[in-house]
């Protein structure tokens, strides 16, 4: 009996049940998690953790890394989703205002570029934002300030996992079915890319810590030498 039990699990058959009903559990507690809407963020970083450990980690355990990463990210997750979604309602009345004026007042046609400038903090920061919020310890400030370093300087990525986010978002409100998957390979998608920048982004910080350690070093080692030909007891020596 084990070992027909065994071999049922072994099966291809089996083995790509487990990862389809993987992908439908991890996408339906994203969705669930999501409904609250002050829960986005967290629930964005919780599925992009979740993928993390499932592809990178080789977890067993989805729905318990997903759950792990929402409570640990709960509070930082809330706060930046409110800074969003605040910001973008603000733009999205002077958007509104710009086309249709403040009462019997009609702005200026240059006012309608104007208008979109300050949508571009947003458009530049939510691609790294909720992944780096998942992976890395940075408080809020500095997840924020750093999705914006990674963004400029990888700007085709940045473009690319722009484009992965709305063609999923697409395809899902086309054929709404679709939402319980395309959350996941969106996030899969979108993870090779943000891991290489991360991977790139910690080798830098890397060599510049060792860069300032050796600076420290030599520094020190130069204070030495001359503490010790200016003392007395080297000019005993040298006399």
């Amino acid at each position: 009996m084990k070992s027909s039990f065994d071999h049922i699990t072994n099966s291809r058959l089996y083995r790509i049940g487990d990862a389809v009903g993987n992908v439908v559990i991890i996408s339906a507690l994203f969705l669930v998690f999501c409904i609250p809407v002050v829960t986005i963020g967290t629930s964005v970083s919780a599925l992009y953790y979740t993928v993390y450990r499932k592809f990178y980690k080789r977890s067993d355990t989805p729905s318990k890394d997903f759950m792990h990463s929402f409570k640990m990210n709960l509070k930082n997750g809330i706060i930046i989703n409110l800074i969003y979604l605040i910001y973008s309602a603000v733009v999205g009345f002077n958007i509104y205002f710009a086309f249709n004026g403040l009462g019997d007042v009609k702005l200026p046609d240059w006012y309608l570029i104007i208008s979109f400038l300050p949508l571009l903090p947003v458009i530049f920061t939510l691609p790294f934002v909720y992944p780096l919020l998942s992976r890395f310890n940075n408080g809020i400030k500095g997840t924020i300030t750093n999705s914006l370093t990674l963004c400029m300087i990888n700007f085709p990525k940045f473009l690319l996992i722009w484009l992965i986010t709305l063609a999923s978002l697409a395809i899902s409100i086309v054929f709404p079915p679709s939402a319980l998957i395309t959350p996941l390979a969106a996030t899969y998608l979108c993870q090779m890319i943000t891991e290489k920048a991360f991977a790139a982004a910690v080798r830098v910080e890397k060599a510049r810590e060792e860069k300032d350690m050796e600076e420290d070093i030599s520094g020190e080692e130069s204070n030495e030498d001359t503490d010790i030909t200016g003392s007395n007891e080297e000019e005993e020596i040298t006399g």
